[in-house]
């Protein structure tokens, strides 16, 4: 982006003093240059008209306005050696006898930066060294001048300063960098401060948050030379905060362990905060993202928690988060008649709480006969579970569908005969079986999956393979052995023994096996509904 130049203004001649005066000068207290250009320092002296000298002559000190102490000499009027450094590099511009002592300075560079004191000689004793001077200032590149905060949606200038103190080489100067700027504009302003002059670049844009980072450069060329000159600067663009990222469960359960979090954008980064409500929870300043823990949720906890996001430019509320509480869900339980010794099916909760599935004990695979193996996958839950069998030895899932597969009617056989909410899957295999098959019931609804290896069983299997090694001889060793146990049976009635109690001369209470319940739950153990104590 090339800003077009602007015109400059002609320095008003500055006279310190009245003719007939003391001694006095006038020289700019800091010039600057671009190092390989040029630098004019202005310089205006007067002296006592009462002198009336034949000739005026002058000459420039570098560092110290006294003789005695050897300053090196930059340049004279009359003719005299100066000092190496500055040779063929700096003129006496002015004309001494016009009271005019300006000075150029060639192809600048870093050693030739400091104090220039100018030194009048009217001849004789009449000679005088001046106590003021110029700085001159050597740079190496043009200074940009960026605003201390750049804000998004808020204009901004940007300030290009360059050094023209050399009529020989005006400066041309250019922006990189801007396109695409929203609002860009540019433009030059021309300075003089006390003789010191310099071209001021302006760029005026409304910056957004993707100009953050952004490199925008000021260029300086001189026509008809190689010199070129760059300063550029990185955008640093703030803005106001923003909540970009909220999470948690969508769903809480009493006594959980809840993880809660929330991420933010902002410039600089944001104050971020937990609130309930209105109460602070907890907050981090400086900090792109926040968590919070609650380690077991309580009734206590319910309420509507905001994420909040704020630094000197803004602050911004995300959404609430209400999920709820809900209760803990009630388990199956599994009960044992301790009077009879056999178990007994599970007890459930009521069937509008939900629960995950439970897979149940008579859950079985079972061999013989020439129908290969019938397993039985039975589960419970709240609300109905899906069952199906894997197999992991074959990589193989059966489910509903599979021509393997299927679906026992609701309370028939291999239910247990239990409430609503238990579901029955059959799984035949036939033809050989391998030694180690393995088969899994799994069940799963909306809130989990449960899986449990099935065990084989084998009726008859023992008793077939006795008879078939004994053989007739071994069924007559048989019949008799079978008439002495029943002798010794009968001498043992004989004894007297403590009568065997009925199940109604004593309570049946049921013994929990496994899982969690709850009130109003209870099974039956033989003929007797019983409740468990919970």
């Amino acid at each position: 982006m090339t800003v077009p130049r602007g015109h400059s203004e002609t320095p008003q001649p500055f006279f310190l003093g009245t003719r007939g005066g003391s001694w006095a000068a006038w020289m700019p207290p800091a010039v600057a240059g671009l190092e390989g250009t040029c630098v004019v320092l202005p310089c205006r002296f007067e002296y006592p008209e009462e002198l009336r000298p034949a000739a005026v002559h002058g000459l420039w000190y570098f560092g110290s306005p006294y003789p005695k102490s050897y300053p090196p000499v930059v340049a004279r009027s009359r003719p005299a050696a100066v000092h190496e450094s500055f040779a063929g590099r700096a003129e006496l511009l002015g004309d001494p006898g016009l009271r005019d002592c300006s000075l150029r300075l060639w192809r600048l560079s870093p050693e030739l930066a400091g104090k220039y004191y100018f030194r009048g000689d009217l001849g004789g004793y009449n000679q005088y060294s001046f106590s003021e001077h110029t700085t001159l200032e050597v740079l190496a590149r043009p200074v940009l001048e960026v605003p201390p905060e750049v804000v998004a949606g808020a204009e901004v200038e940007l300030r290009c300063r360059v050094p023209d103190n050399c009529p020989e080489l005006p400066p041309l100067l250019g922006w990189e960098g801007a396109e695409g700027l929203e609002g860009a504009a540019g433009g030059e302003v021309r300075e003089d401060a006390g003789g010191a002059r310099n071209l001021l670049g302006l760029l005026r844009f409304r910056p957004r948050r993707e100009d953050g980072g952004r490199r925008l450069g000021c260029s300086v060329a001189f026509a008809n030379t190689s010199l070129a000159f760059e300063a550029s600067v990185a955008l640093d663009v703030q803005y106001e905060p923003q909540v970009v990222g909220l999470w948690g469960p969508s769903e809480v359960v009493e006594g959980a362990r809840v993880e809660l979090g929330c991420e933010a954008e902002g410039r600089p980064l944001p104050l971020l905060s937990w609130f309930r409500g209105a109460a602070v929870l907890r907050e981090e300043p400086a900090a792109p993202a926040l968590r919070l823990l609650l380690p077991r949720v309580a009734p206590a906890h319910a309420g509507a928690y905001s994420c909040v996001a704020e630094n000197r430019h803004g602050r911004h509320n995300h959404p609430s988060w209400d999920p709820g509480v809900r209760p803990p869900p009630r388990r199956a339980l599994g009960l044992l008649c301790p009077f009879w010794g056999h178990p007994i099916s599970p007890i459930f909760p009521p069937p509008d709480n939900p629960d995950p599935p439970v897979v149940l004990p008579e859950s079985r695979c079972t061999a013989g006969g020439g129908e290969g193996v019938r397993c039985v996958c039975s589960a419970a839950a709240v609300p109905e579970a899906a069952v199906l069998f894997e197999l992991p030895s074959r990589n193989l899932t059966v489910a509903e569908g599979h021509r393997d597969f299927a679906a026992a009617p609701r309370g028939g056989p291999g239910t247990g005969g239990g409430p609503g909410g238990v579901v029955t899957g059959i799984l035949t295999l036939r033809g050989a079986l391998e030694p180690r098959l393995a088969v899994l019931c799994a069940a799963r609804n909306a809130h989990g999956t449960t899986a449990r290896q099935l065990r084989f069983h084998h009726p008859g299997q023992h008793r077939g393979l006795v008879w078939a090694k004994v053989g007739p001889v071994g069924a007559v060793v048989a019949f008799a052995i079978v008439i002495a146990l029943v002798c010794y049976l009968s001498q043992s009635r004989r004894k007297p023994h403590p009568p065997k109690p009925r199940p109604s001369d004593r309570p049946h209470p049921l013994r929990v096996v496994s899982g969690e319940g709850g009130q109003g739950t209870w099974g039956w153990c033989g003929d007797q509904r019983m409740t468990p104590d919970l």
